[in-house]
């Protein structure tokens, strides 16, 4: 069964990312969306309010997404996760066997001030799994 981690953060170039994904994934196997924010510990957030409102916009981000996605015949998985983004997604990749991590080139996240192009430089640079930067 293929795997596929796709960086998700509700910007133009994830929107493309997602639709890459979509276009390779085949029946039975699995698309898993990642959103990734800021750590309440991270100097972003004024307090734990902030921190909460973050989370909840990810968290229905990633719900909208797997809705607006539909009955397939693969299977969907959405996660939020918190800290550095590049990091995390290397983490998640590891963790969950992924055979391939998709993310968008460029744009500003809707979840926090991360500039995807600097997250997707780090992947690449450091995953040890196959990366496609769509644009």
């Amino acid at each position: 069964m293929k795997k596929i981690l796709l960086g998700f953060d509700g910007s133009e170039g994830s929107e493309q990312a997602l639709n890459r994904a979509m276009m390779m994934i085949d029946e039975y196997e699995e698309l898993i969306i990642l959103a990734v924010i800021p750590s309440l510990a991270d100097k972003a957030f004024v307090d734990e309010e902030m921190y909460k409102k973050m989370k909840k916009k990810a968290e229905n981000l990633i719900h909208d997404v797997i809705e607006d996605i539909g009955d397939h015949e693969f299977t969907i998985t959405g996660m939020v996760e918190e800290g550095d983004p590049a990091a995390i997604i290397i983490d998640v990749s590891n963790r969950l066997k992924v055979d391939l991590i998709v993310l968008g080139s460029k744009g500003t996240s809707e979840l926090g001030q991360y500039l995807i192009g600097s997250v997707a430089n780090k992947v690449v640079q450091y995953a040890h799994k196959p990366v496609m930067v769509v644009r």
